[in-house]
């Protein structure tokens, strides 16, 4: 049983050790400096030849260092580590609700778990463990004690650590940040200036810079205004740089890490130094916005935890992938073995009882549509660039910017395989949509053309009645895209369908696990209906979404979710006299507008403001 497992885990790790590799050499990363701390670098060598196994934990560690954020990908874990992550989920969630009792108890039965050989499995519940001591006002010496234990685990040589010879993950950036706070010794604004120009000069892509980076910014802001003014006006110049390059990170990337603490030290800044005027209004104006906002939804309004950075995109246990699926098709476990293996080793695994090896696990995915990967982006590939251009295109697209998009695809198409499936379904659905952006073809066409996309991996008409199912982000996608030209009656079953998807989640308090797809599918729900006339259920959609993504600190929709809760009201109340709606339209318009402008979203700004021009 024992070596049945390992030679699974060793087969499903065949892509990560092969991508591994490439990123690390890539980046002139020795073998040493990304093993330093977490194991030897034979033992890493190992691991990148396909020899030894690699849980996912260890993972995304090694890809963290390597500057690539895990979230990028939807996962699909297999036994253990999918058990790993139910724990880890439990507590992130009772931490973030400040279930202060309930956390505790999570982290104690993770504990008992045998932790003693998994330095990070140990480090995750020090972390989450002085989350709670936080919560509970415990004294700064115990906090300390656990920042300092978990940083010790991977980072042993802390008090003389060199940052620019060391690769550090930013949870590793995160403990030794609350490490210093909590062991000040006189010299923590240069702690936080070297950790600052470490983030910077790093090999972490931007999403993984705007999780850190920001928050270091503040702890050290936080720390200049606790020292004397004469003394502050040398750190002036350096404070107000690092704010403002924080504050550009959150606007390219559509985040709210720590923006208002940020926003509201730089008016402090501002104010001494009797700097801009105008820069000072806009802020307090941004401010403002977002405090009303927070406080609208019973969002907290400060960043309280570290929660966010241990936040997973999508998560399956494999077994059930292949269960689900299965029945989608209507195949019974026999039908699915056929060729490929006994049915008591599909049962097994669909029970979590086993893991399949990867051949029969390959074999199983191909027939159901599916790829085998277990972490996976939108395309299936081996090329980290290929990831990068695809998150550059969605920008792009969702800005409607289709020449630099299509430049994009175009680079894209040059570095992927069309023999996969999902890499197929990827370039039909993005060309379609860029076609149909231009006006090259119409609803018919769209519709059908979605529909090509989407059968490249799953062919299968039942989707309606099923009460289980698995659809990847991009069948999603497709489908949610062609709901816009179908007739009424299709809609609505497609949008019923759609919302009762999202629900299961919801049900289950796992929203925040999919929100990237939740968040794009509902909104665009939410529009639909508002088009059929069903205000209220479109308002109330709005508002969900809005509360849940706020929550996470995600800000790109916000100001198209504002505008159309406030369109549909005014419908709702259009005829009652009720209403100022020329006044109540141009307040509203303005602060979409504001929202728009500051996250750089220059067709929808656009767009509102030829609104607020026909108020």
């Amino acid at each position: 049983m024992k070596e049945d497992t390992q030679k699974a885990l060793l087969e499903s790790d065949q892509v990560f050790a092969s991508f591994l590799q490439r990123v690390r050499k890539e980046r002139n990363i020795y073998l040493d400096q990304l093993a330093e701390g977490l194991m030897s670098a034979s033992q890493l060598a190992r691991i990148e030849k396909g020899q030894r196994p690699v849980h996912k934990n260890m993972r995304d560690r090694l890809l963290g260092r390597l500057g690539i954020a895990s979230d990028l990908y939807e996962n699909l874990l297999d036994i253990d580590d999918y058990r790993t992550w139910e724990c880890q989920r439990n507590i992130l969630l009772a931490v973030e609700q400040q279930e202060t009792q309930k956390a505790h108890q999570f982290i104690e039965e993770y504990g008992r778990q045998k932790l003693s050989k998994d330095k990070l499995k140990q480090q995750f519940c020090l972390v989450m463990k002085a989350e709670v001591l936080k919560q509970q006002n415990a004294g700064l010496m115990e906090i300390g004690a656990c920042y300092e234990k978990a940083v010790k685990l991977t980072v042993p040589d802390l008090e003389h650590l060199c940052l620019e010879k060391r690769l550090l993950s930013i949870q590793e950036v995160n403990m030794i940040l609350e490490y210093e706070f909590y062991h000040k010794d006189g010299h923590f604004l240069q702690k936080c200036a070297a950790l600052m120009t470490y983030v910077v000069d790093s090999v972490y892509d931007e999403l993984s810079k705007v999780k850190i980076y920001p928050k270091i910014v503040y702890y050290y802001i936080r720390e200049v205004f606790s020292v004397s003014v004469l003394e502050m006006q040398k750190w002036f110049e350096q404070s107000l740089q690092a704010c403002n390059r924080a504050i550009e990170m959150l606007r390219n990337t559509g985040r709210a890490f720590y923006l208002i603490e940020l926003l509201e030290e730089k008016c402090k800044l501002l104010q001494i130094f009797e700097a801009d005027k105008k820069e000072y209004m806009e802020n307090i104006e941004i401010v403002e916005l977002f405090r009303n906002l927070y406080c609208e939804y019973d969002i907290p309004i400060y960043m309280q935890n570290c929660v966010h950075l241990y936040r997973q995109r999508w998560v399956f246990y494999i077994g059930d992938v292949l269960r689900i699926r299965r029945k989608m098709y209507g195949l019974t476990q026999e039908e699915l073995c056929k060729g490929i293996c006994v049915p008591k080793t599909l049962r097994r695994t669909e029970k979590m009882k086993r893991n399949m090896q990867q051949d029969m696990l390959g074999a199983m995915m191909r027939r159901l549509g599916l790829s085998k990967e277990y972490q996976r982006a939108w395309l299936v590939t081996n090329d980290e660039d290929v990831v990068r251009l695809s998150e550059e295109l969605a920008i792009c697209r969702n800005n409607f910017e289709v020449e630099r998009a299509r430049w994009l695809l175009n680079q894209i198409e040059k570095k992927i395989s069309f023999e996969i499936p999902e890499n197929r379904q990827y370039f039909i659905e993005a060309e379609t949509s860029l076609d149909w952006m231009e006006g090259k073809i119409k609803d018919e066409e769209y519709a059908a053309r979605q529909g090509e996309a989407l059968r490249c991996t799953l062919d299968t008409e039942k989707l309606m009645n099923l009460d289980e199912i698995y659809l990847t982000e991009m069948e999603i996608s497709c489908i949610c895209k062609s709901i816009k030209v179908l007739g009424m009656h299709e809609k609505k079953e497609y949008i019923e369908f759609l919302m009762r998807y999202f629900r299961q989640y919801e049900e289950k308090r796992e929203l925040t696990d999919c929100v990237v797809m939740y968040e794009f599918v509902m909104v665009c729900m939410a529009s639909e209906l508002g088009n059929m006339g069903d205000y209220q259920t479109a308002v109330n959609i709005d508002k969900k979404v809005l509360k849940e993504i706020l929550r996470c600190r995600r800000i790109w929709s916000v100001s198209n979710l504002l505008y159309d809760i406030l369109w549909n009201e005014i419908e709702q109340e259009k005829g009652k006299d009720l209403i100022d709606e020329k006044t109540i339209m141009t307040e509203h318009l303005q602060q979409c507008i504001i929202l728009s402008h500051f996250y750089r979203q220059q067709h929808i700004e656009k767009f509102l403001c030829e609104k607020m021009n026909h108020v």
